[in-house]
């Protein structure tokens, strides 16, 4: 059966309840929360439980977004064991979804439980999905779909990896963090990979063959092809002289590079170069109009490029405090007063002002994000490592 084609309205139906929202919040503003930065950002992790998975926000994206919950799972399973149990239930659920509908894992599960892939197939999804998994000691779901998940990694390395160079192919594009410009073989994209080869057999999950040189040493490959030895930075694809603002945090977030001086040294040049300034972090501090399709330079121009996102700057103040607490102090009371000013945490800020990304009545930033669990655990738990994604989840006594 097609699943597509059955669906087709109920997807279209969605998405006329996403611009009701939009319309809504454009008129009226998102919902704010009372309290300090830790119990607004509390409330709005709770809103994004929907009974049966975390949702991406309450907003706009109250759908369930596999890397926004995946890259968080640490962070949000520090809170409690509810917290936890709530995580590993999502991830069940997503699985079964698709499952169900005889689908790859996507970047999304839309309503009406229907996959999505938004833009492309996803570069993080699987990676991420393991390695959330990993983290929570969800061995019981993994043994559950294990010959289900043996085969999307298969599938993933078809569809993502050059069998000759061991890097993500530059003959096809994919959807990434970065997800309105076009991805293909990046910093981000080939920590993905890297992750993968890495977290795959710790899972007892068998490597196809283009993985196996980089399981042996995860980091290698990564930091020979996009290490600007030089410049002390990552840099964002193969021949790049700049860095680049994601390049220089999903190498280390993901676990897969641990030197602690290139992470220093990362981080010293995304504050030097202005990516952290004032209010953490953009993607890039000059924007370049071609880098944006047709649709996003009209309707949503600099949306993932001189602004910034608050998932990168919670993981970047996140890793700078625990290299670096004096320098991250700063960034992070920029955080907390935006956050106690609105009573919510913004997906997007002007990079310049600090107020929520807008550029026309229907394309503004979300609220509530769920990522917000990253920031959360930095300031209620500064003593603790930073809420990588190998790291396990080492709950806090509360």
């Amino acid at each position: 059966m097609d699943w597509q084609l059955v669906d087709r309205p109920l997807i279209l139906a969605s998405y006329g309840v996403n611009l009701a929202i939009r319309a809504r919040r454009a008129l009226v503003g998102p919902r704010r929360h009372r309290g300090d930065a830790a119990n607004i950002i509390s409330a709005c992790i709770d809103d994004c439980w929907n009974g049966h998975c975390y949702t991406a926000s309450p907003g706009y994206f109250h759908q369930f977004w596999t890397r926004d919950l995946c890259f968080s799972a640490v962070a949000i399973a520090r809170r409690s064991d509810r917290d936890r149990g709530r995580v590993l239930a999502s991830l069940s659920w997503a699985i079964r979804a698709w499952r169900r509908r005889r689908s790859h894992i996507t970047t999304t599960i839309h309503y009406f439980s229907q996959p999505v892939d938004v833009f492309d197939y996803g570069v993080d999804c699987l990676p991420l999905l393991l390695a959330a998994l990993r983290a929570l000691e969800g061995e019981r779901i993994v043994e559950r779909h294990r010959a289900w998940l043996q085969r999307e990694v298969e599938h993933y390395v078809d569809e993502v990896v050059d069998p000759d160079l061991g890097l993500v192919r530059t003959d096809r594009k994919f959807s990434a963090h970065r997800d309105t410009v076009v991805n293909r073989c990046n910093a981000y994209g080939n920590s993905m990979v890297a992750l993968l080869a890495d977290t795959a057999p710790r899972l007892g999950l068998r490597l196809p063959d283009p993985l196996r040189p980089i399981a042996r040493d995860p980091a290698g490959l990564l930091t020979e092809v996009f290490w600007n030895e030089a410049g002390g930075y990552f840099v964002d694809r193969p021949g790049d002289t700049a860095p680049s603002g994601e390049g220089n945090l999903w190498p280390y977030w993901t676990g897969v590079v641990t030197d602690q001086a290139r992470i220093r040294s990362s981080l010293a040049t995304l504050a030097k170069q202005g990516f952290a300034t004032p209010y953490p972090l953009r993607y890039e501090v000059t924007r370049d109009p071609a880098e944006e399709p047709l649709f996003v330079r009209t309707f949503m121009p600099n949306y993932q490029g001189t602004t910034a996102w608050t998932s990168l700057g919670s993981i970047y103040l996140q890793l700078l405090h625990h290299v670096d607490p004096e320098s991250a102090r700063e960034g992070i009371e920029r955080y907390v007063a935006w956050i106690e000013r609105d009573g919510t945490f913004w997906e997007v800020l002007d990079g310049d002002t600090g107020r929520p990304y807008r550029s026309s009545f229907l394309t503004q930033s979300d609220a509530s994000m769920l990522w917000s669990a990253i920031f959360l655990d930095l300031i209620r738990h500064p003593d603790l490592p930073p809420a990588i994604l190998s790291a396990p989840v080492n709950e806090p006594q509360r």
